[in-house]
């Protein structure tokens, strides 16, 4: 489910929500975005509300990525909106480079199984064949998880 808000027809705030495989049938907040340097003031509020409201769900998780959320458990947008603090995640990894260092392509892109089915040799690991193709991996610090339930 996507839900934006507008502003003299731009979209100024969007909010993604959707069920991720890994989650189960819980419903997740995948994504909230605003306009290239805007701040809309309650935008995120009432894009969850609405949400909320429509849709009813029993129980949303999200996780808030530390590099841009700092690690304020107690008072962010997410607190602020209902959400409970349940954990923190370990960093995790990506792959840069050949040929473009400006850009960040995800892990599950390249599992073992998935570079081996490419014709890659079985016998490296997953991180010897991507080094060894002028990638390099690099790493995010972790993210917090935040879950809503339905008062």
């Amino acid at each position: 489910w996507n839900i934006g808000l507008f502003y003299e027809n731009n979209l100024v705030s969007v909010a993604t929500f959707g069920k991720r495989q890994m989650n189960g049938d819980n419903i997740e907040l995948i994504r909230f975005a605003s306009l290239l340097n805007h701040n809309v003031i309650g935008g995120f509020s009432k894009l969850f509300n609405y949400f909320i409201k429509k849709y009813n769900p029993e129980k949303i998780i999200t996780y808030a990525d530390i590099r841009w959320s700092g690690i304020d458990i107690e008072n962010n947008v997410y607190t602020n909106n209902g959400f409970l603090y349940v954990d923190k995640t370990s960093p995790n990894y990506f792959y840069t480079g050949n040929p473009n260092y400006s850009i960040r392509l995800n892990r599950l892109n390249f599992t073992k199984q998935k570079l081996v089915e490419q014709g890659y040799d079985k016998n490296f690991t997953e991180k010897q064949i991507m080094l060894n193709n002028g990638y390099d991996r690099i790493w995010d610090c972790g993210s917090l998880k935040f879950v809503y339930n339905k008062k």
